[in-house]
């Protein structure tokens, strides 16, 4: 069956449905009014509206980025024994899609769907950063900001700041700033229109953190961004060029 072509009735779909006509036919009513289905006067049917595909071609589209993530936050994992992290922008909070547990006995792993604040944690910042400019400004406008460690940004020029960071070094580096004694790395995810569409962020834990092992991190979570963005279609080198022009 294809849903973009295909039209139901009231009566037929209270009849596949087992509920009353009248019942549907308000049901019916409310979703046209808000987008999610078209009315065919000449037919007097129903079929799905832009809304309802919108948001099969968004699922089907993070399916398709988790699907392309999954090797590589596998490889991550494995290279630096930590947790690797995939989020995305949903609203005006961070969603984890997925996660990658390393080999060490240790793990600080956020779980799957959880919603995180955008001017707190690596990924986060880096989803908030990468905005188009009016966006990230009613974003930041609009943050009720809380304090969850004494590393918590919690004014509107700091945060601009650190995402002015964040855009000209292309990565994040956040150190206690979400829980005491975990620490973050993370780095963009393009698209192949050059857009940022995630984040991927190792987390660590305090005791396997050093000012070394910083560096190394880095390099590792900007080289997995990379691997994955280019999986997606994304080419620096057409991205730089159009940056300079």
């Amino acid at each position: 069956m294809n849903l973009e072509t295909k039209s139901y009735g009231a009566s037929e779909l209270a009849h596949k449905l087992g509920i009353n006509r009248t019942r549907v036919f308000r049901i019916l009513k409310t979703l046209e009014s808000r987008g999610y289905v078209d009315y065919d006067p000449h037919t007097q049917a129903y079929r799905l509206g832009v809304k309802f595909l919108q948001i099969g071609e968004n699922v089907r589209e993070r399916l398709d980025l988790r699907r392309e993530a999954e090797p590589v936050l596998v490889e991550l994992a494995r290279q630096t024994g930590d947790s690797a992290h995939l989020l995305i922008l949903r609203g005006e909070h961070a969603i984890t899609l997925d996660r990658r547990q390393g080999e060490n006995r240790l793990q600080v792993a956020s779980p799957i769907g959880q919603s995180l604040p955008l001017y707190a944690g690596a990924s986060p910042k880096i989803l908030l950063a990468f905005l188009p400019e009016a966006e990230r400004e009613r974003i930041i406008r609009s943050a009720e900001f809380e304090s969850f460690t004494e590393n918590t940004i919690t004014n509107a020029d700091d945060l601009r700041r650190c995402l002015e960071t964040i855009r000209r070094e292309g990565y994040t580096v956040d150190e206690e700033d979400f829980e005491r004694g975990v620490y973050a790395i993370g780095a963009p995810v393009r698209d192949g229109t050059g857009r940022v569409i995630a984040g991927i962020s190792i987390t660590t834990p305090e005791t396997r953190y050093s000012s070394a092992r910083r560096q190394e991190l880095i390099a590792l979570v900007v080289s997995a961004a990379q691997r994955l963005s280019e999986k997606l279609g994304y080419q620096a080198v057409l991205q730089r060029a159009t940056d300079e022009n």
